[in-house]
This record gives structure tokens, C-alpha cells and sequence, in this order.
């Protein structure tokens, strides 16, 4: 990688380590100024990546909403485990 940014999936999940509620659309747009050129900071591989957080007990839908389009937009926040876990593991 040659830079000192953690890794963008690491970097997902721990966007959502001061309490946030946020959407992947949210997320892509909160780390566009660092990870823009990352070919996996698109919509939908963030939507996968928040995800399988859900999946592995990290993360937890907490609402949900409908774009422009008429779209699901799925909100998420951390759970305790995962506080426990991104504080323990990614730096």
C-alpha cells in the first residue's frame, strides 16, 4: 500500500466506532477524502462490507429509509461485541 491508512474494510467498520448511525452511501462519502482511489470504495461493496459486519455480530441494522429512487437504504451502529473487537484489533 505504501501509506499509513488502515485497511478499508478495517476502516468501515471503525467509522461506526464513536456511536454514529450511518448507511453505506454515508460511509462511502465519509471516507472518500482518504480511500477515493480504492477500487472497492463503491456503493455496493460497501453495502457487503456492513453486511457481513451484521453477520459477524459487529455491526446491527438500527433503521431504515428509501433513497430518491425509491431504493432500501439500511442503517447500521455498533454493537458492544463490536466496540470490544474494532478496540482490541484494529488500531
Amino acid at each position: 500500500m505504501g501509506n499509513s491508512l488502515i485497511p478499508l474494510h478495517y476502516a468501515i467498520v471503525k467509522h461506526f466506532m464513536d456511536g454514529r448511525q450511518d448507511c453505506a452511501s454515508g460511509v462511502v462519502s465519509a471516507l472518500k477524502a482518504d480511500y477515493g482511489n480504492y477500487k472497492m470504495l463503491t456503493l455496493k461493496d460497501v453495502e457487503e462490507a456492513l453486511a457481513t459486519a451484521k453477520e459477524n455480530g459487529v455491526l446491527e441494522e438500527c433503521g431504515y429509509d428509501l433513497d430518491s429512487n425509491g431504493g432500501l437504504v439500511v442503517y447500521y451502529r455498533m454493537t458492544d461485541f463490536g466496540k470490544d473487537m474494532v478496540g482490541r484489533y484494529i488500531p
